[in-house]
């Protein structure tokens, strides 16, 4: 804009404003990141190697030797798959139980279900590193805690779990 004398005044654009204050507060939520200090970078306090026990419940199949220690499987927490793949530690299985009351009437008694014969529990150990927060454990960016139902594929399979444990291995 000009005036009458020939000065040229200078207005601020509310566009042009609104784009400073978004250019400013990028730089200092990045500069707080960086630092440590934003939620969305939890500071690491260590990081170490764990064993993930996933449970599975009620699994049904012929072959109980899908899962094998040393066999690499695929891990997705939350829809967001964890690649690359993890190392399978230790596998246990069981036929399916149910409880009945014994005749006495003082305790429970339990026996592979006859109603499901195919049906086997899994308690599948894997092992990966992770990062250690304050607020626990944190595998490629995804935070992993017991109650994380968690799902498990391979070449034959892919079935969803629970996990029952998180430690440390030495």
């Amino acid at each position: 804009m000009t005036t009458e004398a020939g000065k040229t005044r200078k207005s601020v654009n509310g566009l042009d404003f609104a784009l400073l204050v978004v250019i400013l507060l990028s730089a200092v939520g990045f500069g707080m990141a960086k630092a440590g200090h934003a939620g969305v970078n939890k500071v690491i306090q260590g990081v170490s190697k764990i064993a993930i026990k996933v449970y599975l419940v009620g699994f049904k199949t012929e072959d109980l030797d899908l899962f094998k220690a040393g066999d690499k499987v695929s891990m997705t927490i939350r829809n967001q798959p964890v690649q690359p793949p993890m190392t399978v530690a230790e596998v246990k299985h069981w036929p399916k139980q149910v409880a009945f009351l014994a005749p006495d009437g003082k305790k429970a008694v339990s026996f592979p279900d006859p109603t499901q014969p195919l049906a086997h529990d899994f308690l599948v150990t894997i092992t990966d590193q992770a990062e250690i927060t304050a607020e626990g454990y944190v595998v490629r960016g995804n935070k992993i805690k017991v109650g994380n139902q968690i799902d498990l594929e391979g070449f034959k399979y892919r079935v969803q779990g629970v996990v029952v444990d998180l430690n440390p291995i030495q």
